[in-house]
């Protein structure tokens, strides 16, 4: 029996009843090969010898960043889909979409941090509002803050919110796509 968009206001949260929209772009479709990253860099390594064996440990932390992000972001936009094409009044395919948000946040941002340690270069500066810096803030939140009032991270029809930053699923894409580059040349011959 689904809740009624009053009993999910009054008793879980007013911000699930504003997701409405699914505007969450398909970046499996954009990168079909992700699924296989991991076992395209093992080829590489094996067949091409590349990357340098001093580089290898990070190309592989990096391909699996990238590939569980990917795959973790394409769970969430099929939960975020079903919840509004049709799931209205069952709220676990928002908490779902939720946790999958937040693990392809995690990883994408395991990713950066990666290349920044690797290049020892500082990819934002903490408060400059960039992507990067906010990505951050909800990866932080979404580790460390507590839920005493609300939902510490939320869903809304544009992106992923916390009390501190805000991303739309434009800009998330946009860093998948970056780090999805990087990862295909390391996983393929062409």
């Amino acid at each position: 029996m689904p809740f009624t968009k009053h009993a999910v206001v009054t008793f879980i949260s007013d911000k699930i009843t504003k997701v409405t929209d699914c505007n969450v772009a398909d970046l499996q479709a954009e990168f079909p090969t992700a699924r296989d990253w991991v076992s395209g860099f093992a080829l590489m390594v094996m067949f091409v010898d590349q990357p340098k064996e001093e580089m290898r440990p990070f190309g592989m932390q990096f391909v699996r960043r990238a590939e569980m992000a990917l795959a973790e972001y394409s769970l969430a936009r099929a939960e975020l889909l079903g919840l509004v094409s049709g799931n209205r009044g069952r709220w676990s395919p928002y908490f779902r979409a939720l946790y999958h948000f937040e693990a392809a946040i995690a990883q994408l941002y395991q990713a950066h941090d990666y290349s920044r340690k690797l290049l020892n270069t500082k990819l934002f500066a903490s408060g400059d509002n960039s992507p990067l810096d906010r990505l951050n803030k909800i990866y932080g939140a979404t580790k460390h803050q507590l839920a005493i009032l609300d939902q510490p991270v939320w869903l809304t029809n544009e992106g992923i919110e916390t009390a501190e930053a805000k991303i739309s699923f434009f800009e998330l894409e946009e860093l998948m796509r970056s780090c999805a580059r990087i990862a295909t040349k390391l996983t393929t011959t062409s």
